[in-house]
């Protein structure tokens, strides 16, 4: 790999972040539309406009690591994101599908825990998708995180 590219983890993690976006956008503008549709600025399903906000947010943030610019605080941003979604989508589904994430009314599930969670991770093959594209990310920035504090500490010791 020549000077100018970028390393495979580092590409890996950017198109990771790529599909995570484009899965969390496109379901955030298409839901959110059908509340704006039926007269609603603020949907009562909160969900929506926080894939918007958080899909853009993850794009804004690819330009930034592109640029070589904050990116240990970008690595620290995504993971938060990703155990978010993560903890969120089977947080959600485990509380009843509550409207307003913690609030409102919801239905509780019953039955054991292992096959209500394989049943979620296994809703459809977009739910799959971006639940393994989650937990992959999350694992990438992670480990760039470390690595990546740990030459910096390395070569500002070694620096006189």
């Amino acid at each position: 790999m020549g000077s100018d590219s970028i390393s495979r983890i580092h590409f890996v993690a950017a198109q990771l972040t790529v599909i995570i976006a484009v899965i969390h956008l496109s379901l955030g503008v298409l839901n959110w539309t059908r509340w704006l549709m039926a007269g609603f600025l603020v949907p009562r399903d909160l969900r929506w406009p926080l894939f918007v906000v958080s899909g853009a947010a993850m794009i804004i943030g690819l330009f930034v690591a592109a640029a070589g610019r904050y990116r240990r605080l970008l690595y620290a941003g995504g993971i938060v994101l990703m155990a978010g979604y993560i903890l969120g989508y089977f947080g959600w589904h485990l509380s009843g599908h509550r409207p307003l994430l913690l609030l409102g009314a919801g239905t509780q599930h019953r039955g054991p825990l292992l096959p209500f969670l394989l049943d979620h991770l296994l809703a459809g093959p977009v739910v799959f998708l971006a639940l393994v594209s989650e937990f992959a990310l999350l694992v990438l920035l992670l480990y760039l995180l470390v690595t990546e504090s740990g030459t910096r500490r390395i070569v500002s010791r070694g620096s006189p």
